[in-house]
């Protein structure tokens, strides 16, 4: 086996051990903007996070610095609210109330920290669930 060959044949199976141990790989498309919805029940309460364009899950999201994070809001008004930090350029942990749209741009410095886990509160009354938003290296 040729070296160019051999090294191509590690390359090729390292990124595959990471894929499958879930270790993160490098941020390739940063500036990405992730689109997300809430799927509510009767009092507005949000159950779900989705995925604006094909309704796939979303409790978890995958992101780079200088990406874009916009929740599109229905019906009552929602604030997310973070654990602790945010990885946003807020200077309070929630979004405060909005009745549209919220947005956020991951900022410098959050890549490789631990999940930021976050809530949706509705017109005061948090809903119970924990999506979270993991910054890639």
């Amino acid at each position: 086996m040729s070296i160019a060959r051999f090294t191509t044949a590690f390359a090729l199976s390292l990124l595959g051990a990471q894929i499958t141990s879930g270790v993160a790989v490098a941020c390739e498309n940063q500036g990405k903007t992730h689109s997300l919805k809430f799927k509510v029940d009767d009092d507005g309460c949000v159950l779900k996070v989705k995925k604006d364009s094909d309704d796939a899950d979303a409790e978890t999201i995958n992101v780079c610095e200088t990406d874009v994070v916009t929740w599109k809001v229905n019906g009552k008004s929602k604030a997310i609210v973070f654990e602790g930090a945010n990885p946003f350029g807020w200077t309070d942990v929630d979004s405060g109330f909005k009745s549209n749209e919220i947005q956020g741009t991951v900022k410098a410095g959050t890549a490789g920290k631990p999940p930021f886990k976050y809530s949706v509160k509705v017109d005061g009354m948090t809903c119970v669930h924990d999506p979270k938003i993991i910054v890639q290296p």
